[in-house]
């Protein structure tokens, strides 16, 4: 059935066209909306989080359509007034869950990448469709056709599965809302990866550190360092921009601090890996920092790049 399913929504190019389409245009009215839009994005994808808010509040919403779904049946056909109660009142709380959850989506879609463009936007359509149908029910209730509504609820819910299915597709075949920053063990040890005379001024270049990339930043007399690859969804930061301090991913501009890797804003919800690093000797020499996101020099002793 999962193979019937995948073959389907590879058989819908034009959908993920459109889809394309309308996450760019949504992506770059967030962008021209300036700080102000940048940070509200950021708070519906979750930037202060840690990682994607929409899976969180999507488990809200599903809960309480499941259980309604049950509390429905047991009022349909076992005549419950309390779960008549119960079955009402878990519509209602699933389609005000439902809006939230929305919002919080289409923030992610904003960010979409493009090789995920075809689920994405089946997934976003068929979660419209299910909402309008709650909807629906909810209204059929109170109108007295509980029947009627209940019907309306249970639709909607198999088409809530559908599009459970496809947000499961979309995180683990397609990679949406996981970190794809590379892993680094180390060095633990100061460690040179470059000749000094070869890393330029004020311009990103990556270097390979343990088979990884590690994006280097000249300023002066001080190396800033973090991993290279997006966490958002890979993207090669040395060939992004950077102004005041920070570099902004090329792919779906997520900004990411150079001096410790944190998220300055989304998509991304992950920090980059972050180096401490220094020049000695005609070298540039790199250590992990301690915890990414939160680059630490010990106590006495001066690093370039890591924060003061």
């Amino acid at each position: 059935m999962a193979d019937q399913l995948e073959q389907a929504v590879a058989r819908t190019p034009e959908v993920g066209e459109w889809g394309m389409r309308a996450s760019t245009a949504l992506h770059q009215t967030i962008l021209q909306g300036g700080e102000p839009a940048r940070y509200v994005a950021d708070a519906l994808h979750g930037t202060w989080l840690g990682h994607p808010l929409h899976p969180v509040l999507t488990e809200i919403t599903i809960g309480a359509w499941c259980v309604g779904g049950v509390m429905d049946a047991m009022a349909e056909f076992g005549g419950s007034s309390k779960a008549a109660w119960a079955g009402d009142r878990l519509a209602e709380i699933g389609a005000a869950s439902a809006a939230a959850t929305a919002l919080t989506g289409l923030a992610d879609f904003s960010g979409l990448p493009q090789w995920a463009a075809k689920p994405a936007t089946l997934h976003a359509a068929i979660n419209g469709v299910s909402a309008g149908l709650y909807a629906a029910s909810i209204v059929e209730r109170r109108r007295g056709n509980h029947s009627r509504g209940r019907a309306l609820g249970w639709t909607a819910l198999a088409m809530t599965a559908a599009s459970a299915w496809l947000g499961g597709m979309l995180v683990y075949k397609h990679g949406v809302g996981v970190d794809h920053s590379e892993r680094f063990t180390g060095p633990k040890d100061w460690t040179p990866v470059l000749d000094e005379r070869d890393l330029p001024l004020g311009r990103p270049m990556r270097v390979e550190v343990e088979g990884a990339g590690v994006l280097l930043y000249r300023e002066g007399g001080r190396v800033l360092a973090i991993g290279s690859v997006c966490s958002h969804a890979g993207g090669p930061l040395e060939e992004g921009w950077v102004r005041d301090g920070c570099v902004q991913c090329p792919w779906h501009d997520s900004v990411f601090r150079l001096s410790d890797g944190a998220v300055v804003h989304g998509p991304a919800t992950r920090p980059q890996p972050s180096f401490d690093a220094r020049l000695r000797d005609g070298k540039v020499e790199l250590r992990l920092a301690n915890d990414p996101g939160a680059g630490a020099t010990p106590a006495g002793e001066t690093v370039a790049g890591a924060p003061s």
